[in-house]
């Protein structure tokens, strides 16, 4: 049988202490065995730590290794998973926020599916769950256009995602490493957004994503978790991407026209007032 190799699951929290021994239970359960546990928490002002460092201390014979990484200044997702990327090991790493939870097989089954697929990153489908009511039928809406966005080819991806974000964040959140590597992690100029630039220059470095038609990831959704001002940040961020680099991307690709008319309206969400 193949020697299996070591996989990195880093757990994203922030103030999650009512919600990471949840996440942290799925990791624990998984079928999958060479696995290093690695928690960056993005400097919590609740629980999160003290909750995580006692589940760790309790569950570490379970892993090959188990960190704790912490800050003492909040930098937002991507200082997070970069701080947590230093320490990995592993040759795949799978990113999970505390409050969501992984299937059972979730990290076998991307594992398989990385062996067999080299350099391609897997898009897994995501069940969507709340303790609150909430109307799914948008985030369901956009999660199948990502699931068929997955199947595409890397050029039409590449055009696709260059128009427009069509990826579920915790859809692609298994990569092997030394893609990210080489792409220098997570750019921690978008605070509010750490998954699009880095999946847009996964695909401009010509890798591509692959649909793996199974539900990996369970995803939570807050009937508040983006509203107001949260969502005018996330929009001058994607504004801030666009004319960064998407524009020039766009321009490279024979996308000019459509870089034009999308400058238009993000240079009206640059300089609105939050």
């Amino acid at each position: 049988m193949k020697k299996q190799k070591l996989v990195s699951i880093i757990v994203q929290a922030y103030n999650s202490a009512d919600t990471i021994v949840r996440t942290l239970e799925s990791i624990k359960a998984q079928t999958y065995s060479k696995i290093e546990l690695i928690v960056t928490d993005d400097k919590s002002k609740d629980q999160t730590i003290e909750t995580a460092s006692a589940w760790m201390r309790q569950n570490k014979d379970r892993f090959q290794e188990v960190k704790l990484v912490t800050t003492k200044q909040n930098t937002g997702i991507a200082g997070s998973n970069n701080r947590a990327l230093k320490h990995a090991k592993g040759s795949y790493v799978g990113f999970v926020a505390a409050d969501d939870y992984m299937a059972a097989d979730a990290v076998e089954s991307y594992y398989h599916f990385c062996e067999q697929n080299p350099d391609i990153v897997p898009i897994s489908k995501v069940e969507l769950f709340s303790e609150e009511t909430c109307d799914f039928s948008s985030v369901e809406k956009y999660c199948e256009n990502c699931y068929q966005f997955a199947k595409l080819g890397q050029k039409e991806q590449y055009r696709q995602l260059l128009i427009q974000n069509r990826i579920v964040a915790p859809a692609a959140s298994f990569y092997p490493v030394k893609i990210l590597r080489e792409l220098k992690g997570f750019d921690e100029a978008y605070r509010w957004m750490e998954d699009y630039p880095i999946n847009l220059k996964i695909l401009k470095r010509g890798y591509q994503f692959g649909f793996l038609d199974k539900k990996l990831i369970y995803y939570r959704i807050s009937g508040n978790s983006i509203t107001g001002n949260n969502m005018m940040q996330l929009k001058k961020t994607e504004a801030k991407l666009f004319f960064r680099e998407k524009m020039r991307y766009m321009i490279l690709a024979g996308m000019g026209w459509e870089a034009v008319k999308q400058s238009k309206s993000w240079f009206k969400v640059l300089f609105k007032k939050v």
